[in-house]
């Protein structure tokens, strides 16, 4: 594998197929092995090549933002880099196809072109974060799953607590794993649990001020980190200011869906 963090989806994905390719391994499963750093048939193996499927994904998505020309010139590799993800026509273990002709180099080449227009095209966002401070979001989703734990189910409902919980172990878990997916995914997937804190925030029963103290300023720091990560801002000041002010936005909306009219 490389030594450099991914900046996009496609990056992490390219590498790791790369990884494949280059591991001179017998066949696909070792060379899988390889790339994934992680035992076949384990837990971890199952969990990081679906995060892979994850990349690929994603690289589809954002690749058909793109003019209607680029979409063409790189929707005609979609169909190779899918199958050199899922191989679903050949046996993982055969000896006679080793992980060289996972994918041809041409196929890589184009993979890491299209990687390297997305950066240009959509740096700045989650899809290609122009930051790369990770140490502020660990932290925060660390704080998370303290105050997640000390929220009494009287204010919110555990089936709830216990599903951001998850989420945000997800998040910390490809923090830890930046190398292999990379920025790109910390910072889409933060974004995700951005969602699931906003929704949950409105459905606290409000019985507890102190709580509800917490949970603001928890998401305030959370929103702060990410877009520390996601646009690159050089101090976290202006995160926190930005945070904010999206907060204020949030609660207006939800003060207009949840007060009655007339």
């Amino acid at each position: 594998m490389e030594s450099r963090i991914p900046r996009t989806s496609a990056h992490g994905l390219h590498d790791i197929l790369s990884g494949v390719w280059r591991s001179g391994a017998e066949n696909f499963r070792n060379g899988w092995v390889a790339a994934l750093e992680a035992e076949w048939g384990s837990s971890e193996f199952a969990r990081r090549h679906a995060e892979v499927a994850g990349l690929l994904a994603e690289t589809i998505q954002q690749l058909q933002a793109l003019p209607e020309a680029q979409q063409a010139r790189y929707s005609r590799y979609f169909p190779q880099w899918w199958a050199a993800v899922v191989q679903p026509d050949v046996g993982w273990t055969d000896s006679g196809r080793p992980a060289r002709v996972l994918i041809t180099q041409e196929t890589l080449d184009h993979l890491a072109s299209a990687a390297d227009l997305l950066q240009g095209t959509l740096r700045g966002t989650t899809s290609s974060p122009a930051g790369s401070n990770l140490e502020a979001l660990k932290e925060s989703c660390t704080s998370w799953l303290e105050l997640l734990e000390q929220t009494p189910d009287s204010e919110l409902a555990p089936s709830l607590r216990e599903e951001i919980t998850a989420q945000i172990r997800h998040l910390l878990w490809l923090i830890e794993n930046a190398q292999l997916f990379g920025i790109a995914r910390i910072s889409r997937e933060s974004t995700t649990v951005v969602g699931a804190l906003a929704q949950a925030s409105t459905v606290l029963t409000g019985q507890d001020p102190e709580t509800g103290g917490k949970w603001r300023r928890g998401f305030v720091s959370f929103i702060a980190a990410s877009a520390l990560l996601a646009t690159g801002m050089t101090t976290l000041q202006t995160a926190v200011e930005a945070g904010t002010g999206m907060v204020k936005e949030i609660a207006r909306v939800v003060d207009s869906v949840t007060t009655p009219s007339g």
